[in-house]
């Protein structure tokens, strides 16, 4: 008798449309508040060799995140094709605008309709990466905190309990404690065996060499949208402009729009973008501030958005003609 197929991964269009509208209407708004006869000619300063080149080096992100993903992958032992591992990878990034990019996880229910990976095995692989992409921004961000004193407060609370929810999550003693308490509740107890094999995953994927290995690549993969966003300041006569202060701007902005949990940070990074532009003295117009964050935002986030789109497009076709 075979075994039951995987249940399909659907495309989640609705919650992209619902995505897409609050963006609009969000977009909008700062669109208005900024002064639009402003803001459009401010956009069309940029070359759009400077964009393609934004968007070039969000590809390079991809690519080193990629590499994350696959050390992951190794880590717990999945043996995925390249090509497979590739599409279902960049197919996660259609779910960058999900709340702390937890949507994600879509990468997981992939792995099991192709190979038969658990969910709770491989979907430590998303949390670990969320935990390495905000370690590394920490880092990027964290010598411009020193130096400008802007958000120092957040960025300070927010480091140590990132780093105290790591320590925990190594302490296989408080996490027994904290298992055994779900004990107590028949829903989680039947969830007892997922989640011993979720924190197995879990424990090996954040081991000091693995994290710091990672977390490296975190930093660089990032820093290259920092740059695309140097490139866009630049293009629009930033004053005073160096890449340090581009990379700070960008690091800061993308860490709290993260931590906000808000979907693909919408508002909160935007906000943080501009008022720190202004606060800096890189740009000193509203609207040529915002034109700096339409354009690093679409050549990021957007940009991430649609290249998830194709993939899962593509992953579908394949799906659809293996037997």
């Amino acid at each position: 008798m075979s075994a039951p197929a995987p249940a399909r991964a659907s495309i989640p269009i609705k919650k992209l449309v619902w995505a897409l509208v609050s963006a609009v209407v969000l977009y909008g708004g700062f669109a208005l508040w900024a002064d639009l006869d402003q803001l459009l000619p401010a956009i069309a300063r940029v070359p759009i060799g400077v964009v393609l080149m934004a968007c070039a080096l969000s590809a390079l992100n991809y690519g080193l995140r990629f590499a994350r993903w696959e050390l992951y992958l190794r880590r717990l032992q999945i043996e995925a094709p390249t090509r497979l591992s590739f599409l279902i990878f960049l197919a996660g990034l259609v779910m960058s605008l999900s709340p702390g990019k937890v949507g994600e996880v879509l990468k997981s229910a992939l792995l099991r309709r192709s190979l038969g990976v658990a969910v709770a095995r491989s979907a430590p692989v998303v949390f670990a990466e969320r935990l390495s992409d905000l370690l590394g921004l920490f880092l990027i961000g964290g010598l411009g905190i020193l130096t400008f004193k802007f958000g120092a407060g957040v960025f300070a609370v927010s480091l140590v309990a990132v780093l105290l929810l790591i320590a925990a999550l190594q302490s296989r003693a408080l996490v027994n404690r904290v298992l055994h308490l779900l004990d107590a509740f028949a829903p989680t107890r039947k969830l007892r065996p997922a989640l011993e094999q979720a924190y197995t995953s879990t424990r090996a994927l954040l081991s000091v060499g693995m994290l710091s290995s990672t977390t490296l690549l975190s930093a660089l993969s990032w820093s290259l949208e920092g740059v695309a966003f140097w490139m866009l300041l630049d293009a629009l006569g930033a004053v005073d402009l160096t890449l340090f202060k581009a990379l700070f701007v960008y690091a800061i902005s993308t860490l709290l729009g993260a931590l906000s949990f808000l979907p693909g940070g919408l508002g909160l990074t935007e906000g943080t973008m501009v008022g720190a532009l202004m606060l800096l003295g890189l740009l000193t117009s509203q609207a040529t501030a915002l034109a700096a964050t339409y354009l690093i935002r679409l050549t990021t986030l957007w940009f991430g958005v649609g290249v998830g789109l194709l993939a899962l497009l593509a992953y579908e076709r394949q799906a659809a003609r293996r037997p």
